[in-house]
């Protein structure tokens, strides 16, 4: 290693200042096409660019069979003002977010229902772009923090995704482990709480529920006052990997589902195959499943792969929204909620 640094430092100085002059021609370069090319990565470190914003389905959701999400964002009927911006409501005709936002799907269909949330988009262009190949189904889940979240929410929507909003709440190991300046703290005063709630909700429109860890926080004496206005607002929780905000919901009346842990908790192929296959076997002991992944690269392969598959083993991959409405038994209280969305979207 001494070598090598001895034959970097006695490079004549005309091929350092070539080199030098090469690397910031490569940077003009990318920082003139920033504006309007695709994503492109090749290592570390790397340029975010612009997600493009089209107006079709990706191939993934195509092929897939699935359609763009009606855009619900502009809808004022589920819209109120809030200190930080528009929050979510239930419309004066009775439609809920939770509802009206949901990636469409045949509650009637019979076939054990399998479901996967992708976590933690927003903060990384790249992991977006992957998420929005992969087929519609598959619910994804945006961190409040995420730069131009409204345009990013609306660019799921359209490539055929449902979005949820990740509530963040305290871990057990918190503060080493810190979501962020507006987490919902075990400790914290009941109003701090739900201001912290009122800007996570302001984020953005467009979105059926949230979905968080519940970690300490669900231990709180707070979590009952967060999780009414919840169900208030119309929308729905989905706790990751554990079952604690449980009874919580209940007393609120708040649908409500939890997961296991991350299907790429270990994130190998093979560990990722047993743990999609551990959902197959769930699905059809219980009618329905509900996975979490991180989204790992080797994640959005697999899945792509073995959401293929689902078909002829007589399973169905079905949107969180669907499992949220059958594991709270609203799905015949939905069905009318159901079809007056459609024929406002319609008209």
């Amino acid at each position: 290693m001494g070598r090598r640094f001895e034959l970097v430092r006695e490079l004549p100085a005309s091929r350092v200042a070539a080199a030098v002059l090469a690397a910031l021609g490569v940077a003009a370069t990318w920082v003139a096409v920033a504006r309007d090319a695709p994503l492109r990565y090749s290592g570390v470190p790397r340029i975010e660019l612009p997600l493009p914003a089209p107006t079709t389905p990706v191939d993934g959701d195509a092929a897939a069979g699935g359609e763009p999400i009606e855009r619900g964002g502009g809808d004022l009927a589920l819209l109120e003002d809030g200190p930080f911006g528009p929050l979510p409501r239930i419309a004066p005709d009775g439609r809920r977010p939770f509802v009206a936002y949901a990636r469409p799907f045949d509650l009637a269909d019979s076939r054990p229902k399998v479901a996967v949330l992708l976590t933690g988009l927003g903060l990384q262009r790249e992991l977006v772009e992957a998420a929005l190949t992969l087929p519609g189904p598959v619910s994804l889940q945006f961190s409040p923090y995420a730069p131009d979240l409204p345009a990013l929410v609306e660019r799921a929507r359209q490539t055929g995704h449902e979005v949820l909003l990740e509530l963040p709440m305290e871990p057990a190991d918190y503060p080493l482990n810190d979501p962020g300046p507006h987490t919902l703290l075990a400790d914290g005063g009941r109003d701090d709480n739900l201001a912290h709630l009122d800007w996570v909700l302001a984020r953005t429109t467009g979105y059926v529920a949230l979905a968080g860890a519940g970690g300490r926080f669900a231990e709180s004496d707070h979590a009952g006052a967060i999780l009414d206005v919840l169900a208030r607002r119309g929308l729905a929780l989905i706790e990751l990997g554990g079952h604690g905000l449980a009874s919580v919901a209940a007393a609120a009346g708040l649908p409500y589902a939890s997961t296991g842990a991350a299907i790429d908790d270990d994130p190998s192929a093979l560990a990722i195959d047993y743990a999609l296959a551990a959902l197959e076997a769930e699905a059809l002991a219980t009618g329905s499943a509900l996975g979490v992944a991180e989204g790992y690269p080797v994640s959005l392969e697999r899945l792509r792969q073995w959401a293929a598959t689902l078909e002829a083993k007589g399973l169905v991959l079905a949107p969180a929204s669907a499992v949220l409405i059958e594991r709270a038994g609203l799905a015949g209280a939905l069905s009318g909620e159901g079809r007056r969305a459609a024929a406002r979207s319609e008209g």
